[in-house]
């Protein structure tokens, strides 16, 4: 019994370093392949618990590989929006101005009974009332709800580059073309889009511009009627 209890005590402070490694987001927030790891990483350490057979190494040693493919899959995500989206997916837009798409519900196998679960657990219980609903890479619902009838209707905003490269969905769904808005980007100074860490069309029409911290992370705010101009 003292053995057993030694072997839980050394692979629980063993895993707790493992994931506080691998970083701190919650069970909720946590990507498909970051999950895998997590549940593999526990049946690792629960069968060597159980089976004082099983050699302490026999755990940690595949434990340690899948940590090391968990980091180089986080590092690849990180330095390759394709591989990214490729990994994780990309974010849905299940209701469109108060438009449920149905094609992209049967896409991600979500029904309406489904959306209706996910709102009521966000406090929407009333469908019309919902402006815009995305499906996040983690399987969780963001919700913007209507404003009032007198009151302008919220809209939703873009990321138009990211880590200096350019989002083509976002782009062609805003009628955008690169080459005007490399235009925009010399006018602050800005020559390469590889400089730019995010550039972002906001729900008012203006534009957030922020460059790399090797350009000095330096922030500028577009106004809408700029943006609006070369954009148009």
């Amino acid at each position: 019994m003292l053995i057993l209890f030694l072997r839980a005590v050394l692979l629980y402070l063993f895993i707790l370093f493992i994931l506080r490694m691998t970083g701190k987001r919650q069970i909720a927030d946590l990507q498909p392949f970051d999950l895998i790891i997590t549940m593999a990483a526990a049946d690792l350490a629960a069968t060597a618990i159980s089976d004082t057979d099983i050699p302490l190494l026999y755990s940690i040693v595949p434990i340690l590989a899948l940590y090391l493919v968990q980091q180089t899959v986080a590092f690849l995500s990180l330095r390759s929006r394709r591989f990214r989206t490729f990994v994780c997916g990309s974010p849905l837009l299940l209701v469109r101005e108060g438009v449920l798409q149905e094609g992209i519900m049967r896409e991600a196998n979500y029904t309406v009974a489904d959306l209706s679960d996910h709102l009521r657990a966000q406090q929407v219980f009333d469908m019309k009332s919902v402006q815009y609903a995305i499906l996040e890479t983690n399987g969780t619902l963001s919700v913007l709800e209507k404003q009032a009838a007198d009151q302008p209707q919220p809209k939703l905003s873009y990321m138009l580059i990211l880590d200096g490269e350019w989002c083509r969905t976002a782009l062609r769904h805003l009628h955008l073309q690169p080459k005007v808005l490399r235009e925009l980007l010399k006018r602050y100074g800005v020559k390469e889009i590889e400089d730019v860490f995010y550039l972002q069309y906001l729900g008012d029409g203006s534009l957030r511009l922020q460059l790399k911290e090797k350009r000095g992370a330096k922030i500028r705010d577009i106004p809408k009627k700029e943006a609006k101009e070369l954009c148009s």
